[in-house]
């Protein structure tokens, strides 16, 4: 007989030794037999345990739990046929070894240990080398059988937090096979689509016929099966993802294996999040986010000769705050409900978004720039009318500006802003309306002054950086900061990004000036470490870097040259920008990611991306854009879509960092819906890096939390 049975008594738990002992209980009414089996089994490094008749055996199994039984078939009290069924009831699921002891001709007492829930046997008299290899292997045998219990119990729980199901389907006889418990997953009974014709039968008509050809294409040339569709079952719709493809060995080649998964949930509140994103809570109208999108449709639209132009009219109510402070809220929110109806009704051939508090837009396509102006006039003609409340008649006052695709603008988003900058020179000059042509000479003429004195900027020094904090909620600290590109000019003095940025962008400068701001962020973040007090820099990158082939080289150089680790460097994208080209984007991520860098996603949810596209970009950090927070106190729809981005965050194990918190109230709602991170003027405004170093020299989170 071998000596190493010992080794049996060690197991591997999560790749780590277990050294506790194997605990042997031996059932036997012969003294002498328990005695030899506890001598020569101590020996070996077993724990034993010994009863003397079926009973106790029970007993001792319920106390100590043994790893392996050693079980005799005749005693008194209760024999082993008994104590073996009993400790099969206690035992549950877990296999624990019972050898038992019988004669060696008793053939019925063999059948009956089966019967009763042995796992195996040994003649007596024992042969002890005998007995000593059966231990080891029935050991051998139960841990196995153990981890494949807990693999299908990892399974079965990983395919029900997942609701997903395994399909096999036979193309020849177009048949499926389904799991057991798939009822739910699917919303009605497995046996009801047992072929590709029942099941097409439950699929939404819409989606019948491309589901077909999937199948069919999938069995006729080996394609891998992608498929979404609807299943519909008495009324009730359940909408499911089914990937498949073709065995590759023997007879599984003429089988399609696949997976099934219930989507539904996840459809419908990304359906919620995308409406809540695009819409108005108030009015109904849609917000400045779809304004845009429609803008930009319409203007893709605009070749048919009935439409050569198209008109954007911003219109702001003049100090709309009166109406609150007098009437009330409520009523202030039934007075713009009347604005946003009136304007609708006015309009019913183009398009009204409520894009502020007390700011609305206007979309009117029209055959020529005369006739669209004269209809925008009309729809502000409108609003001369009293208004019903509170049983009396209310006015309103307001200034507006529009600007006009092609003459003005040809982007959507400048549009939008020239519009809105029309209106405000409205307001300033105490007009009516004002048309943005009038502006734009005068802008024009600046944008130049601004193109030639930036070309000189950057060698002369006068571009600095500064650092926005961010403040991890769960531990009260300054983790991270952002970093932004000032401009101090030395006769104008600082100089609005807001100014200076689209020009860089436009001209190209940004490159040479986008590579300094890395490195310069890349420079600071090594100060800070070696200070002892390490800091995550967000760096921004713009549209016009990520043109450039050498951006990779670009960033792994100021890296480099700085001898900053790349785990503090977290580099900023827009949701915008990363659609433009998605599969290079993510590609070009994912070679950063490896390289330890940290990737951001900016304003997150204010573009009109696929979310499910947008998911596959390998993100470490979604940013909340501020328009979700600026209302978050009081705004049921913008809490929800904060809500929806922590979820997603979480399931991707990304951070999520609130921009634009300026109070208490909005940080506390924040950190309630699960944001991660704050940035914003309650923490700290935009400071230079020694102003930055001096508030985390004593820093407290506000609130005192």
């Amino acid at each position: 007989m071998t000596n190493d049975i010992a080794g049996a008594t060690t197991t591997q738990t999560n790749g780590h030794a277990d050294l506790h002992p194997r605990t042997l209980l031996v059932v036997d009414d012969d003294e002498a037999t328990r005695m030899l089996v506890k001598a020569i089994f101590t020996s070996k490094g077993f724990r034993v345990l010994d009863a003397r008749n079926g009973a106790e055996g029970v007993e001792r199994f319920q106390q100590a739990d043994p790893d392996i039984v050693l079980m005799d078939v005749m005693m008194p009290v209760m024999d082993g046929f008994e104590a073996t069924r009993r400790i099969r009831t206690l035992d549950r699921d877990e296999g624990t070894p019972i050898i038992m002891l019988t004669g060696a001709d008793d053939i019925d007492a063999i059948s009956d240990a089966f019967d009763a829930g042995a796992t195996d046997f040994v003649a007596k008299p024992i042969n002890w080398p005998l007995i000593s290899q059966r231990i080891r292997f029935a050991l051998r045998s139960s841990e196995l059988m153990r981890e494949a219990r807990r693999n299908r119990l990892r399974e079965s729980a990983t395919r029900r937090l997942a609701q997903l199901g395994f399909w096999i389907w036979d193309p020849i006889t177009r048949s499926f096979e389904w799991p057991e418990d798939v009822d739910e997953l699917i919303g009605g009974p497995a046996a009801s689509v047992d072929t590709l014709d029942r099941l097409l039968a439950h699929t939404h008509a819409d989606d019948r016929e491309r589901a077909r050809k999937a199948f069919d294409a999938t069995a006729a040339a080996d394609v891998r099966l992608e498929l979404e569709l609807r299943l519909q079952w008495n009324g009730d719709e359940r909408i499911v993802r089914l990937t498949g493809e073709s065995g590759v060995e023997g007879r599984d080649m003429d089988r399609v294996f696949g997976a099934i998964q219930n989507i539904t949930d996840t459809r419908r509140t990304q359906a919620l999040v995308d409406y809540l994103a695009l819409h108005d809570e108030l009015t109904g109208l849609g917000n400045r986010r779809l304004f845009a999108q429609l803008i930009a449709n319409h203007a893709a639209s605009l070749r048919t000769p009935d439409h050569s132009t198209m008109l954007v009219g911003w219109i702001d109510l003049t100090r709309f705050h009166r109406f609150n402070n007098a009437l009330g809220e409520g009523a202030g929110d039934a007075l713009l409900k009347q604005v946003a109806q009136r304007l609708r009704t006015s309009l019913d051939d183009g398009e009204v978004a409520r894009v502020g508090g007390d700011e609305f837009a206007v979309l009117i396509r029209a055959p020529n720039a005369g006739h669209a102006t004269h209809r925008f006039e009309q729809v502000l003609e409108a609003l001369d009318h009293p208004f019903p409340v509170k049983s009396d008649e209310t006015y309103v006052s307001f200034s507006a500006g529009l600007a006009l695709l092609s003459d003005h603008a040809t982007d959507a988003a400048d549009l939008l802003s020239l519009a809105q900058e029309a209106q405000r020179r409205a307001r300033i000059q105490g007009r009516r309306m004002v048309s943005s042509s009038e502006i734009e000479r005068t802008r024009r003429a600046s944008s130049l002054d601004v193109e030639r004195e930036l070309r000189r900027a950057l060698s002369r020094n006068q571009f600095h950086l500064v650092y926005q904090p961010q403040m991890k909620l769960r531990e009260g600290r300054i983790v991270g900061a952002e970093a932004l590109l000032r401009w101090h000019h030395p006769e104008k003095g600082l100089v609005s990004p807001v100014e200076f940025i689209p020009i860089l962008e436009e001209t190209g400068q940004i490159l040479d000036v986008g590579a300094w701001v890395i490195a310069e962020a890349c420079r600071q973040a090594k100060r800070w470490a070696d200070a002892g007090t390490p800091l995550r820099i967000g760096i921004n990158l713009s549209p016009r870097q990520f043109l450039e082939p050498d951006l990779l080289d670009v960033i792994v150089d100021a890296t480099r040259a700085a001898g900053v680790s790349s785990e503090l460097i977290e580099l900023e994208i827009t949701e915008s920008l990363a659609m433009r080209d998605p599969e290079r984007m993510i590609a070009l991520l994912q070679h950063l990611r490896s390289l330890g860098y940290k990737i951001a996603i900016d304003d997150f949810g204010i573009g009109h991306s696929s979310l499910e596209y947008l998911l596959r970009f390998p993100l470490d950090t979604i940013k909340i854009d501020r328009s979700f927070v600026a209302r978050i106190t009081d705004a049921q729809a913008d809490r929800a879509i904060v809500r929806a981005i922590t979820v997603i965050a979480q399931t991707i194990d990304a951070t999520t960092i609130a921009e634009g918190i300026e109070t208490q109230r909005q940080c506390d709602f924040v950190e309630a819906l699960g944001v991660s991170e704050i940035q914003g003027y309650l923490i700290g405004e935009p400071m230079l890096a020694n102003q930055l170093e001096g508030l985390m020299g004593g820093f407290h989170r506000p609130g005192g939390g």
